[in-house]
């Protein structure tokens, strides 16, 4: 069990070390494709292998390695993520009975790892991640069986980084442009992650910041077409576990004039990569053997033009240089997430309320639930709290609340941006999040949403005559009354909101009120109030003004 654990710390600390180093491999990233995602999808990979075995007890080391190479294939993102995995599972078939990991046992892994690898493309070139894991391999099996577990590894980390070296003498792609193979690199980081656990140096942890990936990093002409970066995980249909061949798939995407094919069977599951021009051609091909667990298509020409310096002449003015998820650490303690109506109430909520982000969702404050979980994952929290700020969005929160899977989500029951203000005022990030859950929800108590809007028609709203173009008094979600104009809704519903009690009225313009409309409201505040009051640009269309009442 000692020497098990001992292995769970060796993959954690690659694994760290690996995400710790992905922005740069991904600015390595020249061969097959200058795509600029090898650090990412690497990373991924290796997350996604993690995360299927860290909270899960082995009985043995070959047990262990086997589901963490079978998480691997799962995630597997890439050439090189799905090549990574291939070097893992053998690796873990070479070390399906060892006990000890003494240095008979790593041989046989490394030797495993090199034979699993080359098996699974089609075309190997050299000069590659591949490369490395060969040469690796070979030089670890020249160690002497009884040399010191630390030399052993030490003697590994050497050679590794002499193959990684000597990459661009093998690969004219990478010579041309002076950089080291990206998967390669990658695979490098990973095993100086576990021999970092093998010197007695412990767990590498993971970085707090990394450094920025902005694009432009190769500097090399692009010529032709890339196509699309097509990947799928099938889960085998009953008729072909145990019958289907790696040949079988490979000779029909050649078939297709597909490159850069990596195939794997893992008994139920089929997992491809491939560069194909036409990927639909290729899914539908791949669908006859089972159900879709994963597909990833990506248009290769595209983020050519992120990681090429000048872009690609292919491509017409794109800036996103990738879609991929980053791996979420929740790396901060407590986070607040708010609904406003404008980009205006936005720099105000975040700016001057402290809230961490906040969704503009615009004039009808109908943001999704994935709009939701996205926020979530930016502000990355192991806590967070959402004000929702209209009741039609409560709903959606909540239901991201229940979607959400690694932040403890708190939805507060605001339902105008008054209430989400003093919400927000309310928040203590000092505190637990019971206290904050208490306080931001008693908060809402302390306001009166008082909202101005013109009437578009005529209508009965709430048993009150609305006129076309007159305007209505709104409070809290409810209209209450109306007047020929907005000096005069002042003096008829305002004034019955303000008592000696008031503190302080916030007020948020909006586009339909201008210079005279807010003059005629300070000049009403001022003549009959001794209250104090805050004018906020709020920016929001529909009401001329939002005005919190504490």
């Amino acid at each position: 069990m000692e020497k098990l654990n001992q292995l769970k710390d060796m993959i954690l600390s690659g694994v760290n070390n690996l995400y710790n180093n992905y922005p740069y491999i991904d600015k390595l990233n020249v061969f097959p494709v200058p795509d600029g995602d090898t650090g990412t999808n690497m990373n991924l990979t290796a997350n996604n292998g993690w995360n299927d075995i860290k909270d899960n007890e082995y009985d043995s080391i070959g047990a262990f390695l086997s589901a963490f190479s079978r998480g691997l294939i799962m995630g597997a993102r890439g050439n090189s993520g799905v090549i990574f995995s291939q070097i893992m599972k053998g690796l873990s078939k070479g070390m399906t009975d060892a006990s000890e990991l003494n240095v008979a046992e790593w041989k046989a892994a490394f030797v495993g790892a090199k034979e699993i690898a080359y098996k699974a493309v089609m075309k190997p070139v050299e000069g590659t991640i591949l490369t490395v894991i060969r040469e690796t391999s070979e030089a670890a099996d020249l160690i002497d069986d009884n040399t010191e577990i630390k030399e052993f590894w030490s003697k590994i980390i050497m050679a590794a980084n002499v193959s990684l070296e000597n990459t661009p003498n093998l690969l004219q792609a990478l010579k041309d442009v002076g950089v080291v193979d990206s998967g390669a690199y990658g695979l490098v980081k990973f095993l100086e992650g576990m021999d970092a656990v093998i010197q007695g140096d412990g767990i590498i942890q993971r970085l707090e910041k990394l450094e920025v990936n902005e694009g432009g990093n190769i500097d090399m002409e692009i010529e032709g077409e890339f196509g699309y970066c097509t990947e799928g995980v099938v889960m085998l249909s009953p008729e072909w576990i145990n019958k289907l061949q790696v040949s079988t798939i490979r000779d029909q995407l050649q078939i297709y004039g597909n490159t850069s094919m990596v195939v794997v069977i893992d008994e139920d599951i089929l997992k491809v990569h491939t560069h194909a021009l036409t990927p639909g051609q290729v899914l539908m091909f791949l669908q006859q053997y089972g159900d879709f667990r994963t597909i990833k298509v990506e248009n290769m020409n595209l983020q050519a033009d992120a990681q090429v310096k000048g872009g690609n002449p292919n491509v017409n003015s794109w800036k996103e240089s990738t879609s991929i998820k980053v791996e979420r650490n929740l790396k901060n303690e407590i986070a607040t997430i708010a609904v406003v109506s404008s980009p205006e109430m936005k720099k105000y909520f975040e700016n001057e309320l402290g809230i961490d982000l906040a969704i503009d969702g615009g004039s009808k404050m109908n943001p999704s639930t994935n709009d939701f979980i996205k926020a979530i994952e930016e502000v990355d929290a192991k806590t967070v709290f959402i004000m929702p700020n209209n009741g039609n969005v409560y709903l959606t929160a909540k239901q991201a609340e229940k979607e959400e899977d690694k932040s403890k989500v708190f939805v507060i029951p605001t339902k105008t941006i008054q209430q989400g203000m003093v919400s927000a005022l309310a928040f203590d990030a000092s505190t637990t999040a019971v206290k904050n859950n208490t306080a931001l929800t008693k908060a809402i108590k302390n306001v009166t949403s008082f909202s101005i809007s013109r009437a578009a028609k005529d209508s009965v709203v709430d048993g009150v005559k609305v006129k076309k173009n007159q305007q209505m008094a709104i409070i809290d979600g409810k209209i209450v009354g109306t007047a020929p104009s907005l000096k005069a809704l002042f003096e008829k519903e305002l004034s019955k909101c303000i008592t000696s009690k008031t503190e302080i009225v916030t007020i948020f313009v909006g586009q339909e009120a201008d210079a005279k409309n807010l003059s005629e409201l300070r000049k009403f505040l001022d003549e009959n109030f001794d209250v104090e009051y805050e004018i906020v640009e709020g920016g929001q269309k529909i009401y001329s003004f939002i005005i919190g009442i504490e």
